[in-house]
């Protein structure tokens, strides 16, 4: 088979990861070709798109939350722009409600502290969301700062201006069918100088990366229709709740590092719905069932390099459920090392696993 398409760098996979990372070396000169299929377990579909700068039982602070959650607003809210698509991003906050005195303690503690304050809000006492139907019985509290955003939109609008320039090809991608040379890749009918794999979940099964230490999760979203329907807010309590474009009410996720099948599961339906009459006064009905993988490192934080023995391969991962304020500032950071040689952050470079682990 001869070479047809000459090009920088291949783009091995097209979700949001790909899709970002292909439009940053593009916007740098690169000519770039994104391969491969958008699979039935892929992320980015099913995600619910939120950046939220405290999060976890421990109200926990997102990793570089002051840095990144302003920069992927202003990524999104630019897009929209371009696009003419108001409403690509949500702004509001989340109304979490305590699951115990502990964590309501904890909320108070965290709000005294200067590093939290300018994310954390008002406390409501217990009862006060009565007209809505909503249930509190130890109040609720405010996390601010809080942004979600369309991200198969993004994505979707993404892949469709690939096809008109024909620099997209949604063919199935296999690992052994791809060769490794001094000056590059060649799969079929593809040469590219180097290649950057952006598989998701799918980097377990890839040989040049396999043995870095992935833990994938497996996440469940129900679509909904409710009287609920908030909209400049999310509700949480261990699952959260918020309003789409489309008029229904998302609600999740699961976290399942067992089970990695690829359909909804009767049990991940159950979670959810329990975990919303936690809150909810009302029952609300199930229109819609979504399913897929997430992808963490150990340490839970992105993953990303050069193989250290094979400069002609490259990895872009383990962004996990933050991938929509992760992805945008770190594509654009991971493309001005591909192509400027800039130094690459050392807490996401794969690196940092050793070179014995790749």
């Amino acid at each position: 088979m001869s070479v047809k398409v000459r090009c920088d760098f291949m783009i091995v996979g097209q979700g949001l990861a790909g899709c970002l990372l292909a439009q940053a070396l593009e916007q740098r000169g690169s000519r770039c070709v994104v391969v491969g299929r958008n699979l039935p377990l892929a992320a980015t579909p099913v995600a619910a798109g939120i950046m939220n700068p405290v999060t976890g039982r421990r109200l926990a602070k997102s990793w570089r939350a002051e840095e990144f959650l302003p920069y992927a607003k202003e990524f999104y809210r630019k897009l929209g722009h371009e696009w003419g698509i108001s409403s690509l991003l949500h702004e509001g906050h989340i109304l979490r409600f305590p699951k115990s005195e502990k964590e309501l303690s904890l909320f108070r503690s965290r709000k005294q502290d200067p590093a939290f304050a300018p994310f954390l809000g008002q406390e409501f006492p217990p009862d006060h969301w009565a007209e809505r139907s909503w249930i509190d019985p130890l109040g609720s509290y405010e996390i601010r700062g809080v942004s979600w955003v369309d991200l198969e939109k993004v994505a979707s609008m993404l892949r469709d201006d690939f096809r008109r320039r024909r620099i997209i090809m949604e063919e199935d991608f296999e690992h052994q069918d791809m060769k490794i040379n001094e000056d590059g890749a060649r799969w079929g009918e593809v040469k590219a100088k180097r290649v950057v794999f952006c598989e998701g979940a799918r980097v377990t099964e890839n040989p040049w990366f396999q043995s870095l230490p992935f833990e994938p999760s497996r996440g469940e979203t129900l679509e909904l229709e409710t009287a609920e329907t908030p909209t400049d807010h999310i509700l949480q309590s261990g699952i959260w709740l918020l309003s789409s474009p489309d008029g229904l009410v998302r609600a999740g996720s699961t976290y399942d590092h067992e089970n990695l099948a690829s359909a909804p599961t009767v049990n991940g339906r159950e979670q959810i719905l329990e975990g919303l009459a936690g809150f909810l006064g009302t029952v609300p009905v199930v229109v819609g069932q979504r399913c897929g993988l997430r992808t963490s490192a150990r340490d839970r934080l992105p993953v990303m390099g050069h193989h250290p023995e094979r400069s002609q391969i490259a990895l872009f991962n383990g962004f996990g459920s933050k991938g929509a304020a992760w992805i945008p500032p770190l594509a654009d950071h991971f493309a001005e090392h591909l192509m400027d040689r800039v130094p690459l952050d050392g807490e996401v470079d794969l690196l940092r696993f050793t070179k014995r682990s790749v």
